[in-house]
């Protein structure tokens, strides 16, 4: 049985196990991302036609975001009301044990690749850096929101409390009376081309698009803000209209 503090405690012995230079680059990171938040309430930077955002996606060993450990990260900014090709993220994590074939079958990336991946410190620290705070665009975002933040705690002994806007609440908001409830659907319902699924990467570019398209019915609709924006979706989730 675990105690109610025990991974707290746990928590601090991985923070502590960490290089000093590492410690403090987290510290300054959480600081960044305080003043992120308070930078778009107070000034122009929150306003959705000049806001960035990062539209991100996760390959995991597996669809339990309880468990399941990040493979690769993929992510690219949309910033200003444009998709930033030249501001883009992307990272092979490495494995003490490659997942499984069938998993493997999915996102093409194979054991020997997994087994050569980055540091999972390394790799988390640099993501958190690329992020500056901003907030994160996923599809199903609850799924990528919980394994970042698990995966965060359990190497770098952090929480960091990363903001996710989620498609699949805000696009049935602002695009009403559509069967659409996959990425997939959503992507042919709004014209875009083939997309490599389950490539991190390439799902992050077509969640970016996504994105674009969500931005500017936004602002037709009298949304002006970022904080307009994760309103909207909180108050599509209280309602239960996620689809």
């Amino acid at each position: 049985m675990r105690l109610p503090f025990q991974r707290s405690l746990e928590a601090r012995r991985t923070r502590r196990a960490l290089p000093p230079a590492v410690r403090d680059g987290l510290r300054l990171l959480r600081i960044r991302a305080r003043e992120r938040i308070a930078e778009e309430r107070w000034s122009d930077s929150g306003l959705l036609s000049l806001a960035r955002f990062v539209a991100l996606d996760l390959e995991t060993t597996g669809p339990n975001m309880h468990a399941d450990r990040i493979i690769s990260i993929g992510a690219v900014a949309v910033a200003a009301r444009a998709i930033r090709h030249d501001d883009a993220f992307e990272v092979v994590v490495r494995q003490e044990r490659e997942s499984g074939v069938d998993n493997i079958l999915i996102h093409q990336i194979g054991g020997q690749e997994q087994r050569g991946g980055a540091d999972p410190v390394g790799a988390l620290v640099s993501f958190l850096r690329y992020l500056d705070g901003a907030v994160a665009v996923a599809f199903r975002a609850e799924f990528d929101a919980t394994v970042l933040e698990r995966e965060l705690r359990a190497w770098l002994g952090i929480r960091v409390g990363v903001r996710f806007l989620d498609l699949a609440a805000i696009l049935p908001a602002l695009l009403p009376g559509t069967p659409n409830d996959s990425l997939d659907d959503w992507a042919r319902h709004c014209g875009l081309p083939p997309i490599g699924r389950h490539h991190a990467i390439a799902d992050a570019y077509a969640n970016a698009q996504l994105l674009l398209i969500a931005l500017e019915r936004a602002q037709r609709l009298g949304l002006t803000t970022t904080a307009d924006l994760i309103a909207l979706e909180k108050s599509q989730r209280w309602l239960g209209r996620r689809r």
